[in-house]
């Protein structure tokens, strides 16, 4: 079977022909400004001058009125412009026009014959009625992010979207019509998702945003969109016409902050603070604009002292710089550079244990780097062009707080110096056994030694020495280039804006681990035996990548994607229809491609990660063909009603590391050495296995239906109403290949589906492909789970009040999210705020963890009713008042046992076995609310200073929720994890 079909050739090749020598439309950081213009009696004017300025652009953009009377202005960086209209003989016009990110603002004039110059101020600027769009779109700006009661963290911006659950993960995102791992965050342009996990590990601060847009669904296919769940995007600040200026300093202290009402540490029970300043201006005037920032935020805390005595105290620092240039060389061009740089250094971040040396202490180091340049060339009226090249990269490690000057030599005989045991790594002190009297008296001497001291009496059981790992590394990247043309035209009365686009980028992981000196250092005094049956006195696990006999593990995403979309607009309709088409292949090491194999490939035998590369599976263009098709009809002129469809393919998948061969490699080794110290074994202790893939499978996808309406009730008012519907099917795991025989219970097909369970592995010639493999693979597999899927289905109302100094926002979401694959909970135990792995999870692993197995139910991230409401006030005395409501449904939860799978495992672990149906029960409902006070004092006409106080969770509503499922653990039922309590911060801050 071809690769690529004849038609789908032919479509690529219109794409490329399309693109030309473009260089993607509306990947770039900007808007638009789009409208009519008519003479006084209602006729249409063609030939009129429409120019916007801004501070924010260097050189002004110019447009003519078409025959039409239709204009735009395109590629205009968010902020506020002046709009002129002129045409000889007539009335001047001169409008203010706010332009937000990725979105188009309708503005009309209408000029008369003579007379004096109108000028109009336009104060209601957002709206949620669009003509040309029924995408579900929300934003902020920079004002009315500074008026509201959020966080320092981009991450803190998600809490402020319409229709989306509030959440307190750090890592994992919002449920959104998809598990937590399905949204896409790009950050100034810049997809920061954290590459193959789909995350938000990334931490680049909010203080230079100057807008955040979200698509929550109804997505065009315009600009790549394949989230599964919500898209969200940032504009950074930008320099201006003049020098502007910043400098703030916001602080927390554990004084500030309630205590935390179940008695355990509140994450806020540490002095916080976040020192910021910027600056920003013309390098030539009416040509190129700079802005640069400096943000440092510090947070330290006082560990509790352990049995062993006093214990280092929490470090944490990070440093971070941005720039961004703004180019305008010529008025129909404009160009964006930036870069942003962060260092972090933590200390004693990994806490201690109650029995746990402060030696033996743990911190990270982590680097992001966030690069973007974009450009467009407004080639005419109707044409224009614009390109994107973007990096991320978020290298990270953990890093002991003492380093041992131990070496790993695994030659037998090597001697073991046991005179000094914590100095060669984590010692973890023996214990005595009962009644074993030969143990006692070896390890008795030990315990004198390095135990901690009980009523003066040491004891075993404790830790010293230093923490195991010397590194931790866990490198990520990202390099993504776009580039597409847009072009204008009119045909039979119908307006055409037809897009076309190509994307390319390759996401990257290399995974190292090496140990501090010998590692983690046991002491089993006889009472274990190593493979030749030797008695083990003293054993080191360490990692094998640190003795060079295992390479860095090097996981690489390759996507490339083309789309074409035109936006029909005749009378009041405008239809968008178009399609998103990706290629996407995962690439692992260790083999080699062969297509004499039974497998299609044999072992590789290079010792670089380069010379082991190969692909382990290719998704083709016919299997990721995306459409998007919506109409919005404006009934009266203004207020509309849409319908979309639209399907998404995530790109989001941790199989090119979880399936990569070289996880056969046994990345960690057991030394075993004898009563006097010296070696006499090493034990391989294999981590994991690599994976084959079931050929031609589906990918992932989700299909999306929205219906709604939208109406601007008066100049203040304005409201949204929709319906959405969105189903995911075709998820991938890895799973037993016999698992459908073994394990179906006697199930014919899956419940709550008509997919039927086949009686056959899933691969039929696995063993036949492992054995010239080398016999080392796993007889689990990836595998497009039979009758997979996910369905979401909500209600959503949005409405918006501004007028005058006053601004409110509110949302309410009545909705369901159910099905019987649930990403969000496939952790172990009730937490999932991590980076977990996409299609390796626990899901589908053995008996107890099918599909069928219970999985059927409300999913995690379910939350039927979700209520949020925001808003400003501004003072007559400088001063404004902000705040922050919310109130949802609490998180579904069942109960965990292995007891109803025990005839088909001896495994005793609960972890993803559920006893009831998914969702049976749910934890408490939450709300919560938030307020700021703001004071500005303006001195010496454009200076001003400022105060602003935050009041976090003024009601100290501390809910609990992350319920702990395990049917036997102790707490049962009880919530594991709480609300954060009322706490206090303050912002200072000197603007010029």
């Amino acid at each position: 079977m071809p690769l690529i079909s004849g038609r789908l050739f032919r479509t690529i090749l219109f794409f490329i022909v399309l693109c030309g020598v473009a260089l993607a439309a509306n990947a770039q950081q900007t808007g638009s400004i789009s409208g009519k213009v008519s003479d006084s009696s209602g006729g249409v004017l063609p030939g009129v001058t429409v120019e916007a300025r801004a501070d924010v652009l260097p050189s002004p953009r110019v447009s003519v009125t078409e025959s039409d009377g239709n204009y735009q202005l395109l590629a205009l960086p968010p902020g506020t412009y002046t709009v002129t209209y002129k045409l000889q003989g007539m009335q001047t016009v001169t409008r203010q026009v706010t332009v937000s990110l990725n979105q188009i603002t309708t503005s009309d004039a209408s000029l008369s014959v003579g007379g004096v110059a109108e000028s109009v101020t336009v104060t209601a600027t957002t709206t949620f009625v669009d003509r040309t769009s029924a995408a579900l779109t929300n934003g902020l700006s920079s004002d009315e992010l500074d008026r509201l009661p959020t966080g320092t963290q981009y991450r803190d911006l998600i809490n402020d979207i319409p229709g989306v659950q509030y959440t307190q993960q750090q890592v994992r995102g919002p449920s959104a019509g998809a598990s937590g791992q399905s949204n896409v965050y790009n950050f100034d342009g810049v997809n920061v998702t954290l590459p193959l996990f789909g995350t938000l590990s990334a931490e680049p601060a909010s203080q230079d945003v100057a807008e955040f847009t979200v698509v929550k669904g109804a997505a065009s296919a315009i600009d790549f969109n394949r989230a599964g769940g919500f898209s969200i995007n940032t504009i950074s600040k930008s320099g201006t016409s003049q020098f502007h200026g910043e400098a703030s300093y916001r602080f927390q202290q554990v004084s500030m902050s309630a205590a935390q009402n179940n008695g355990s540490a509140s994450v806020f029970a540490e002095n916080r603070a976040f020192t910021d300043a910027n600056v920003g201006g013309p390098i030539i005037k009416g040509k190129a604009f700079f802005y640069g920032s400096y943000y440092r935020p510090t947070v330290n805390r006082d560990n509790s002292a352990t049995a062993y005595g006093p214990v280092p105290n929490l470090q944490d620092t990070r440093n971070e710089g941005f720039a961004k240039v703004t180019l305008t060389p010529t008025h129909d061009t404009l160009f964006n550079v930036t870069y942003r740089d962060s260092h972090e250094l933590e200390k004693a971040s990994g806490g201690f244990s109650a029995f746990e040396a402060g030696t033996a202490g743990s911190g990270a180091e982590a680097w992001q780097r966030i690069g973007n340049a974009d450009g467009s060339w407004i080639i005419n009226s109707n044409n224009f062009a614009t390109f994107k090249y973007t990096h991320f990269s978020n290298p990270n490690q953990g890093i002991p707080d003492n380093v041992s000057s131990a070496t790993v030599n695994t030659a037998i005989g090597t001697h073991l110096p046991i005179d000094n045991l914590p100095s060669l790594g984590l010692f973890i002190v023996p214990k005595p056994i009962a009644g074993n009297a030969a143990q006692n008296a070896f390890v008795q001497p030990i315990i004198n030694q390095y135990g901690y001291v009980l009523n003066g009496v040491p004891q075993g059981g404790g830790i010293t020495g230093f923490a195991s790992l010397l590194t931790d590394e866990d490198n990520f990247g990202r390099n993504a280039g776009q580039f597409g043309y847009n072009t204008t035209f009119v045909t039979g009365g119908t307006r055409h804006n037809l897009h076309g686009g190509y994307q390319q980028y390759v996401d990257s992981e290399d995974l190292r681990r090496t140990s501090n000196g010998w590692g983690s250092i046991s002491v089993p005094a006889g009472t274990i035996k190593s493979p030749g049956g030797i008695p083990i006195y003293y054993q080191a696990t360490y990692q094998a990548q640190g003795t060079g006999l295992v390479p860095t593990i090097h996981s690489e995403y390759h996507s490339r994607s083309f789309e074409v979309n035109d936006t029909i607009t005749w009378n009041n309709w405008s239809i968008n229809a178009g399609l998103i088409a990706s290629n996407d292949s995962l690439y692992g090491q260790g083999l080699t491609a062969d297509p004499s194999a039974p497998s299609g490939f044999v072992k590789a035998t290079g010792t670089t990660p380069a010379s082991r590369q190969y692909k382990e599976y290719e998704i083709p263009f016919s299997k990721m063909i995306q459409p998007r098709l919506s109409t919005t009809w404006a009934y009266n002129g203004k207020d509309t009603v849409f319908v979309s469809y639209a399907r998404y393919n995530p790109a989001a998948s941790s199989l090119p590391r979880a399936a990569s061969w070289d996880r056969n490699l046994e990345v960690s080794q057991n030394a075993d050495f004898d009563a006097s110290g010296n070696l006499f074994e090493l034990e391989n202790v294999a981590s994991s296995t690599g994976k084959l893939f079931v050929p031609n499978m589906t990918p992932q996808r989700f299909d999306e239906w929205v219906v709604g309406t939208s109406k601007q009730f008066n100049a203040a008012w304005s409201g949204r109403v929709y319906f959405q519907y969105r189903k995911g099917t075709h998820y991938w795991e890895d799973t037993p290949n016999m698992s459908r025989i073994l394990y179906n219970e006697g199930y014919a097909t899956v419940p709550g589906t008509n997919a039927a369970i086949p009686q056959q592995p899933y691969i039929p010639n696995l063993a036949a492909q492992l054995a010239t493999l080398g016999g080392n693979g796993n007889s689990y597999v990836i595998a497009d789970l039979d009758g997979s899927f996910t369905d979401y289905r909500a209600l959503t109302l949005e409405a918006e009040y501004r007028k005058g100094p006053a601004w409110v926002q509110g949302s309410y979401t009545y909705s369901r999210y159910y099905g019987n694959f649930d990403q969000d909970a496939s952790s172990t135990a009730e937490l999932n705020d991590a980076n977990i792995f996409i299609g390796s999870s626990n899901i589908g692993d053995g008996p107890g963890r099918q599909l069928w197995d219970n999985k059927l139910g409300r999913l995690h991230g379910d939350r039927p009713n979700a209520a949020k409401i925001m808003g400003s006030y501004q003072l007559s005395w400088h001063a404004s008042l902000g705040a922050f409501a919310f109130a949802q449904s609490g998180e579904p939860w069942e109960t965990h046992s292995y007891l109803p799978y025990a005839a088909l495992t001896t495994s005793t672990s609960n972890t993803a076995r559920y006893a009831e149906p998914s969702g049976s029960h749910r934890s408490a409902s939450v709300k919560q609310l938030d307020l700021n006070y703001t004071q500005e004092i303006p001195f010496m006409k454009r200076f001003r200073g400022g105060i602003t106080a935050y009041l976090y969770n003024v009601f100290n509503q501390q809910t609990g929720y992350n319920i702990q499922p395990n049917f036997n653990a102790a707490a049962y039922g009880q919530a594991d994890t709480f609300y954060f309590p009322r706490r206090l911060e303050l912002l200072l801050k000197f603007h010029f």
